[in-house]
């Protein structure tokens, strides 16, 4: 099973750990990109992660230990499609020579743009909210970790099977969970709009109060746009996410009598004793949120 091989983010030993240690150094951007790895490296390779589980990805500020990682890195894995904003410190901190992979960008599916606030019309980077898309995202990590280390074949290929098994069977898990939710109750209302691969994979209508996390958040034509959207529609509830404040959503859910349901994990698995730790457990603990927001009340 997937969750075996999850380890929690930041437990990796330091690249100093061991001088005699040759094994191959991977960084990730961010704690889903990181957990994948951990899963396809096993015990071939070390992993370390720049932003922290709990941290906003977007907004991200390299720390000192962030550099000495990337001086030591073989291979640098990210998202892409414009979610880490801190990328060109982190190009200009990473040695000549070591490949740097945007996973969003080499995976064979179209980006879905983002639909609304400043940056509408560009590519929306949370590409990993479709269990497909991580798979994806696996078998990248998996075919890169054999061209550095073509020794480790066996061990790399053998992980990401157990990996992509375990993502296929989540798909469907998710798929099944929510087909018993009507189509009236599928509006999903979130503080960021990080849900497009998410609602489009699984049949959801989806808005956020605004469009993406490197924007200005909570601005009065934010909140008033969703607020005539809610008296539209009336979801059943409103969302807020686990990297950021819940105080607009409360606001929001205040002025319009809904309920608040939350935290859902999107840019960063969840802390210890969350349900969260894990990419599998995070999309099953925002399964289990949002099913049992959006069936309260409900025949």
């Amino acid at each position: 099973m997937l969750t075996a091989w999850v380890a929690l983010p930041g437990c990796a030993p330091g690249w100093q750990g061991d001088p005699d240690d040759d094994r191959v150094r991977v960084v990730t951007s961010f704690s889903v990109i990181e957990d994948l790895a951990r899963g396809v490296a096993g015990e071939r390779a070390l992993v370390r992660g720049l932003a922290p589980v709990g941290a906003e990805v977007h907004e991200w500020e390299l720390l000192p230990r962030n550099f000495v990682d990337l001086e030591g890195a073989d291979i640098v894995f990210i998202n892409g499609l414009g979610l880490e904003q801190w990328l060109e410190q982190l190009r200009a901190t990473l040695p000549a020579g070591v490949p740097l992979v945007a996973l969003a960008e080499e995976i064979e599916r179209e980006a879905i743009p983002i639909q609304q606030g400043e940056l509408r019309g560009g590519p929306d980077p949370h590409v990993w909210m479709d269990p497909r898309a991580a798979a994806e995202f696996a078998e990248i990590i998996r075919d890169r970790l054999i061209e550095l280390d073509p020794e480790g074949e066996e061990d790399y290929r053998t992980n990401a099977s157990a990996v992509l098994e375990e993502l296929e069977a989540l798909h469907d898990e998710l798929a099944g969970t929510f087909a018993r939710l009507p189509p009236e109750r599928r509006l999903l209302i979130t503080s960021e709009a990080a849900f497009l691969y998410f609602a489009d994979t699984y049949g959801f209508q989806h808005a956020g109060i605004w469009g993406n996390n490197a924007e200005e958040e909570g601005t009065p034509r934010q909140v008033a746009g969703i607020v005539d959207l809610i008296r539209e529609t009336r979801p059943a509830a409103l969302f807020w996410e686990s990297t950021i404040t819940d105080r607009y959503v409360r606001g929001i859910a205040e002025d319009t009598r809904l309920p608040v349901a939350g935290p859902l994990y999107v840019d960063s698995l969840g802390r210890a004793g969350t349900g969260a730790e894990s990419y599998v457990a995070m999309m099953r603990q925002n399964a289990r949120v949002i099913m049992e927001a959006l069936t309260e009340g409900s025949d």
